[in-house]
């Protein structure tokens, strides 16, 4: 039986074709999505526990305090108003769709740490820790990398452990959107409008977690970026 012909095969043959597809693929990532990024109206809208701890780790001079921003994988559009991107790491696949993402959070102006839970997940979190403790934020996708949607995982618990940073929940909400077919409905915002962004109080984890302190955090952290999705909904409304 002959072997069904496939495009991405022709690409892994030639190491230069696929360098190509890879660069007009993260073009085409970067421009169109800054294009719109510059129209968006944000509004941004903080719990009193949380301002101080992000006065410090989005200043202009050196960040003071880090901190881990929680976000949903269907909400990283939100990460584009999160200033100075270069103060902000972000942990990106080292797959080779992975390596599209890369590239494009590269041109946006953020840091990145490469691995998965698939692909080198061990190089991935090395890196991560290394960036907060040379003074970087860092972006978790609570429910990545393939869900359950909305569902907080184990492993930012774990980060926070291992890195000694606060967490705070973060939740992006666009009015008009085009929500994606894909596990995590990506929120793809429209020309134009309005968003708004909510920030949870910050997180702090106790020294010597034992895993039922652990499971009690994870369930704080799910149940903060819940109530913080819900309160995105009605504040869009009013925006």
């Amino acid at each position: 039986m002959a072997k069904l012909f496939r495009l991405r095969d022709l690409f892994m043959r030639f190491p230069a074709l696929d360098g190509l597809r890879l660069g007009l693929l993260s073009w085409i990532s970067t421009h169109p999505a800054q294009f719109f990024t510059e129209t968006y109206r944000i509004t941004k809208i903080y719990s009193p526990a949380s301002q101080d701890y992000l006065k410090k780790a989005l200043s202009n001079g050196e960040t003071e305090s880090p901190v881990i921003f929680a976000l949903y994988h269907g909400r990283m559009v939100g990460l584009m108003g999160l200033k100075p991107r270069k103060k902000v790491t972000i942990l990106v696949s080292q797959s080779r769709d992975g390596e599209i993402i890369a590239r494009a959070c590269t041109n946006f102006g953020f840091s990145l740490a490469r691995g998965s839970n698939k692909y080198r997940a061990f190089q991935g979190g090395r890196e991560l820790i290394e960036s907060a403790r040379s003074g970087q934020n860092l972006a978790f996708t609570v429910d990545g990398p393939r869900g359950p949607r909305h569902v907080v995982k184990p492993e930012i618990i774990r980060l926070a452990e291992v890195t000694g940073l606060p967490i705070i929940p973060f939740v992006a909400r666009a009015r008009t959107t085009y929500w994606m077919w894909s596990w995590d409905r990506f929120m793809a915002p429209l020309w134009g409008t309005p968003i708004v962004y909510l920030f949870g109080d910050p997180i702090l984890l106790p020294p010597a977690l034992d895993d039922e302190t652990r499971e009690r955090l994870r369930q704080q952290v799910d149940s903060a970026m819940t109530d913080l999705r819900e309160r995105a909904d009605q504040a869009i409304a009013l925006v």
